[in-house]
């Protein structure tokens, strides 16, 4: 069978900063069989514009086109959808987006609103395999996890297998051998100390968010599992990257790579017999928090050659970062980042996340004077400064539902039986539900940040958020 993989590009929201390759994609790939990934190929909007992918999806009509959904290009993905039907291909979704809104979406489906036969909700190595083989053979799709599709006029929702804890699924290395690395590079934007990286590849050690319930920042819409690769398939990926494709930055795009001393050692042993093995050190760039920053996890990330971390900060505000969830202190940010510049690690990037529940005036007051004390510190070379996003997953979107059950009962019903979403109109609601100061407000203080640091992350199709915020990231767009 023909096989299309495709990673839609946003409606809204933002732009990959860094401009790699789409990992989801890939684990599932690399579970295929080798007679599956001889007839599988790679359209991602990183590379190619949504025209390009329609045509690619029009001329090669492929049997199955399966698309990787996030809140923001899930409208895209439906377009694409529709148009590999008419091809007479299945349709496959994918991602997070379907994780979250997988009922909601069938029921579409039921009612032939939505071109799409099957859904896969969280780990989609364990299904696309054996769907494909089900489909090639006439087989049974009753036994096949994490599968939802419609059969008969009635939703089937097979067995979900999620483990939130222990081994990986994937068992297998990364199979990177049908992405062209240099092709990224070409939009990958070094400096600080990236500037000498010229090919960025990359690989994840865990997966999800290791917070739940209260731990959870509200904003956060990642999955909370935290399943771990095991050491040898991290030292094959490093192997391969650096081999195969002539990567010279490594990214662990880990949502926090620094959770676990135990487990980044078991890393950093893995990546040094990489690096004797090959006779190459790429440099690696990783998620941290700031509050699991220390002496002894940076001496870990030095035998990695981490030489740059993102870390959400997502506020100056201690009353702000209580509110959200995040639990650390702004004095914690600036501790964690003068350590790391003593260790010449750099905070490429870093988040903020404006107008949380309770923003005021004199808190966002409170996170201009941080960004001005980061600034001073000079080892952060670039910041995403957003207004908060209720996306679907996160506590935020369910307390908006909520909130807005009392004060607009039709919209909080529409908003919990949707399955796209106006990301500009999530944005406004929150605002006017639970912050204290005006979107116009929370915009004029992201602008100034753009005035003081490069933006690493832009938002795009947002006109009233990012009007001004263009020049600021025309370096890199």
């Amino acid at each position: 069978m023909k096989i299309d993989l495709i990673y839609p590009g946003s409606v809204s929201g933002s732009e990959n900063y860094s401009s790699e390759a789409p990992l989801g994609p890939i684990a599932v790939y690399s579970s295929l069989s080798p007679a599956m990934r001889e007839n599988a190929r790679f359209l991602d909007s990183t590379l190619l514009s949504h025209a390009e992918i329609e045509q690619a999806i029009s001329q090669r009509k492929a049997d199955l086109v399966a698309l990787s959904c996030t809140t923001f290009n899930y409208s895209n993905a439906i377009r694409l959808a529709k148009l590999a039907k008419d091809n007479g291909s299945y349709v496959v979704l994918g991602g997070i987006h379907i994780t979250y809104l997988r009922d909601a979406i069938l029921a579409k489906m039921l009612r032939g609103e939505r071109p799409v036969d099957f859904l896969v909700t969280s780990y989609g190595e364990p299904a696309l395999g054996p769907l494909l083989a089900a489909l090639a053979n006439g087989t049974s799709l009753r036994e096949i996890p994490n599968l939802s599709y419609i059969e008969n006029g009635k939703i089937v929702v097979n067995p979900i297998t999620n483990p939130r804890f222990g081994a990986d699924p994937l068992t297998v290395p990364l199979d990177y051998s049908a992405m062209d690395f240099e092709q990224y590079s070409r939009k990958f934007q070094p400096f600080g100390n990236l500037s000498a990286a010229r090919i960025p590849g990359s690989t994840f050690t865990q997966r999800g968010c290791a917070y739940a319930g209260g731990r959870k920042c509200t904003f956060c819409s990642i999955e909370q599992i935290n399943p771990r690769r095991a050491p040898d398939l991290f030292e094959q990926d490093i192997i391969s990257l650096v081999t195969r494709h002539n990567v010279d930055h490594v990214r662990i795009t880990d949502g926090d790579f620094t959770t676990d001393i135990r487990h980044m050692a078991r890393m950093a042993d893995a990546a040094e017999r990489a690096f004797e093995k090959t006779g190459h050190r790429p440099v690696f760039h990783c998620f941290a928090r700031a509050d699991e920053i220390d002496e002894a996890k940076i001496a870990v990330l030095k035998r990695l050659n981490v030489v740059s971390v993102f870390i959400g900060y997502e506020s100056g505000s201690d009353q702000m970062l209580r509110a959200m969830h995040k639990f650390t202190t702004s004095q914690q940010n600036l501790n964690a980042t003068k350590l790391l510049r003593e260790h010449d690690i750099d905070v490429i990037c870093a988040g903020l996340v404006l107008g949380g529940e309770g923003e005021s005036d004199e808190t966002l007051r409170e996170t201009l004077q941080f960004v001005h004390a980061l600034k001073a510190l000079g080892n952060t070379h670039s910041l995403v400064a957003t207004p908060l996003i209720p996306l679907p997953g996160s506590p935020s979107f369910t307390q908006l539902i909520q909130k807005l059950s009392k004060n607009d009962p039709g919209k909080s019903r529409q908003l919990a039986t949707a399955d796209d979403f106006d990301i500009q109109e999530l944005v406004e609601l929150w605002n006017k539900t639970e912050c204290h100061v005006s979107l116009d407000r929370v915009i004029e203080v992201s602008e100034e940040i753009g005035s003081l640091f490069r933006m690493g992350i832009r938002l795009v199709k947002m006109p009233r958020v990012t009007v001004k915020l263009e020049a600021a990231v025309a370096e890199l767009a």
